[in-house]
């Protein structure tokens, strides 16, 4: 036999509760994703003699 199951709305506060959960986690993390994005470098081996385009250097 099947079985029914039903689930009651959440309330505004747990609604408010769970957005500014949700939102602090974002703002949380943000800075640590920045920061490991920031930390990735690409060396690029340029050999003796080339006179081609060069990449952008900082």
């Amino acid at each position: 036999m099947a079985k029914i199951k039903t689930r009651q709305r959440m309330g505004w506060i747990a609604i408010g509760f769970h957005w500014t959960m949700l939102i602090c986690t974002v703002g949380l993390w943000t800075p640590v994703y920045l920061a490991a994005r920031r930390r990735r470098v690409t060396v690029t081996h340029i050999p003796d003699g080339y006179t081609g385009p060069l990449p952008p250097t900082r």
